[in-house]
């Protein structure tokens, strides 16, 4: 970036900074266009204020540190116990359930950063986390958080499923995992319904240790699982926003009905009444 303007088009002394467009329609490569490039040019007076510390930029200068105290250490640089990752948790899924919002990227984010630094990822959680529901639980709720580590066999998986009213998150710990991502288009049907509606992929993902696959309340909520050949290990982190959240598994026809798309005809798979 440029301070100044070429001599031709000089500020003057009300007009401390302009932005200017250069260039619109660059050809980066071929067939990428960057639509606008911009320029920021500043006044001298504005520069100097600049550089001196002097005007509103200095707001933007971080805070100097009391030397009578020591410094703080970088909270995302250490680690967490499960019981630490659980609590740090807990209060963002509350307000994320009730806010009700359907907007739940940002959120998914964060967890899959906590999980990063989690201390011991293969210890054992199932315990840790029934003791924690049991402690943590509001009278009558869905407790709106839950956590399992899952060992699935070679060649071996869960097949399409959705994921009404919750979101999750998955971390590789051992292995390799394939897992694919649907988008439903348009509304399903009831689950009870045998009418086809549409789904289409939109991830194809291979998670290795420390990668992760993540799935929201509406983007991308159906996917699939395939462990590779010496079997995979990973970690499951849900967060549900009604009682009745669950999972439905699909019958998706083996080849596309728009193979470009990657757009698949599917039915819900009926559940076989128990016999009497």
């Amino acid at each position: 970036m440029s301070y100044f303007r070429p001599e031709h088009t000089p500020l003057v002394d009300g007009d401390p900074c302009v932005v200017e467009d250069l260039e619109q329609n660059i050809e980066v490569a071929d067939g990428v266009v960057v639509e606008r490039r911009s320029v920021l040019w500043l006044s001298v007076a504005a520069v100097t204020a600049m550089l001196t510390g002097n005007g509103s930029l200095r707001s933007q200068e971080p805070a100097q540190q009391d030397p009578k105290r020591p410094p703080k250490a970088a909270t995302t640089s250490s680690k967490l116990s499960f019981a630490d990752f659980l609590n740090q948790l807990l209060p963002q899924a509350r307000r994320l359930v009730d806010s009700k919002s359907e907007d739940d990227q940002a959120y998914l984010l964060t967890i899959a950063a906590a999980m990063s630094r989690l201390r011991d990822p293969n210890a054992p959680i199932r315990d840790a986390m029934r003791q924690f529901s049991k402690d943590h639980r509001n009278e009558g709720e869905r407790f709106p958080i839950g956590a399992m580590a899952m060992n699935i066999k070679a060649g071996r998986g869960l097949t399409h499923h959705d994921h009404l009213n919750y979101n999750g998150i998955i971390m590789g710990l051992e292995g390799e995992v394939r897992i694919r991502n649907y988008d439903f288009q348009g509304e399903p049907p009831a689950n009870d319904s045998t009418k086809t509606f549409q789904i289409r992929e939109t991830r194809d993902d291979l998670i290795k240790p420390g990668r992760f696959s993540s799935l929201g309340r509406k983007r991308e909520n159906i996917h699939d699982l395939v462990a590779g050949k010496d079997g995979a290990r990973v970690l499951d982190v849900f967060t549900f926003f009604a009682r009745n959240a669950t999972s439905r598994y699909l019958e998706l026809d083996d080849k596309p009905r728009d193979k470009e798309a990657r757009i698949y005809d599917a039915t819900w798979k009926q559940r076989r009444r128990r016999k009497r």
